[in-house]
């Protein structure tokens, strides 16, 4: 049965291994990675500012009791017992209600900052997804190169053996074998920096090979062809603006605060107690004490103008805060959208160019073939073939990170997106 149970689950980590996409890679992250979860604990503790902030506006109650035994000269001994019950409640208390109306807005920041850590996340994972995969593909790409030079080394080692080429074309294609040997090794360690950096976040094994972008892909077009359409749709619903504008939102209040700390404060004690003595006599009594107590500052040493001039200084400092983070917005989303235009037509030119590439290699290794053309012409279309796929790789990887990063920049970005260009990703295997 033991066997059994081990079989299986082997069977099932191998099938989630081979199921390992994107999508995977971010859910994993925000259950596993250490930074996400610090962020998640944060929110979990910012949650609970209301309840303390609305605590001394709601009702107190506490009980008191005591007991004492003294034996004075002449042993006479006294002994007191007290037991007390006080319920208070605030009336009025212009700071305690501002400060209730902060942090119902310090909720609200934190749940916009876990949203932002979640974009963060995402975008994180995604670079270091594709960081793998484009060093992957750079290795097969570069691997599949040195084959091909290999091949054009023993072919040109023939021909000078039978005569009919020089030792020129054996040395050139040996030098482009060792350089593609010292490109193969650099790229090995570029891999394998790539895979730790992932497997550090998501604490978990990663398969040995991810599956990429084999051959051509299809981006849907943005919905706005204007980049003034997606910096309109940042400026309103990007994060970081949000949490701009609630904090700026937050430091009125906290001005409003400093000018309610001149207001007077109205507080009302209910209490009722009972006390015994017995000592020569026994004494009992039992009382009720209503008290209201009002409370108004006159001169503070000077606090209460110095915390007032602090907050117009915070006011003014995060309005700039929030056009800084307008201003960044639209340039995210601007720069965002043009990248990914960009992107979608430099891969188009680069399949044009791939095409090309590989009509130029034939024609020159049959023109090398019947003496029209020399090894390095042979070499050069290779290499240039090969350098052209490497590009194709890293562009359409580079569309697809900028795709992830408009929907960031317009506050867009969340697993069902991922998920569609995970599904895009394997659509394409």
């Amino acid at each position: 049965m033991k066997i059994f149970a081990s079989v299986l689950l082997f069977y099932t980590f191998s099938a989630n291994l081979l199921a390992f996409d994107l999508h995977s890679a971010v859910e994993t992250a925000f259950k596993n990675d250490p930074q996400f979860i610090s962020e998640e604990k944060v929110f979990e503790k910012q949650v609970e500012l209301v309840n303390l902030a609305r605590a001394p506006l709601l009702p107190n109650l506490s009980i008191t009791s005591s007991y004492s035994d003294i034996t004075y000269s002449g042993n006479v001994d006294t002994k007191t017992q007290n037991i007390g019950l006080s319920l208070s409640q605030t009336l009025f208390d212009k700071t305690k209600f501002v400060i209730l109306d902060q942090s119902r807005l310090d909720v609200q920041i934190a749940e916009l900052n876990f949203k932002l850590a979640q974009e963060k996340t995402i975008l994180r994972i995604a670079d270091a997804y594709f960081d793998i995969l484009i060093a992957q593909n750079n290795l097969t790409s570069i691997k599949a190169e040195k084959n091909a030079v290999e091949e054009q080394l023993e072919f040109a080692k023939r021909n000078f053996e039978v005569g009919t080429s020089t030792i020129t074309d054996q040395q050139e294609a040996q030098a482009r074998f060792d350089l593609i040997r010292a490109s193969e090794i650099r790229t090995e360690n570029a891999l394998a920096i790539a895979r730790t950096n992932l497997t550090k976040s998501l604490l978990i094994p990663i398969p040995e090979t991810f599956k990429g972008i084999k051959g051509k892909i299809i981006i849907e077009k943005p919905k706005y062809s204007a980049p003034s359409e997606w910096m309109k749709i940042a400026r309103s619903k990007n994060l970081q603006v949000k949490i701009a504008s609630k904090k700026s939102q937050r430091s009125r209040l906290e001005l409003k605060k400093k000018k309610a700390e001149r207001l007077p404060t109205l507080n009302l004690t209910l209490s009722t107690g009972h006390s015994k003595q017995e000592s020569l006599s026994t004494l009992s009594q039992d009382n009720q004490i209503i008290t209201l107590n009002v409370a108004a500052p006159i001169f503070l040493g000077g606090s209460i103008s110095a915390s007032k001039r602090q907050a117009i200084a915070d006011n003014e400092r995060e309005k700039k805060n929030l056009e800084l983070a307008l201003l960044n917005a639209d340039r995210v989303a601007g720069k965002s959208f043009r990248t990914l235009i960009a992107g979608v037509s430099q891969v188009e030119a680069l399949e044009a160019a791939e095409a090309s590439s590989k009509v130029a290699l034939e024609s020159n290794k049959l023109g090398y073939e019947v003496g029209v053309r020399i090894n390095i012409d042979v070499l050069n279309a290779q290499r240039q073939l090969f350098s052209t796929q490497r590009d194709l790789a890293i562009a359409r990887y580079d569309v697809l990170k900028s795709k992830l990063q408009l929907l960031s920049a317009t506050g867009s970005l969340n697993i069902n997106e991922v998920k569609k260009i995970s599904n895009l990703m394997l659509r394409n295997n």
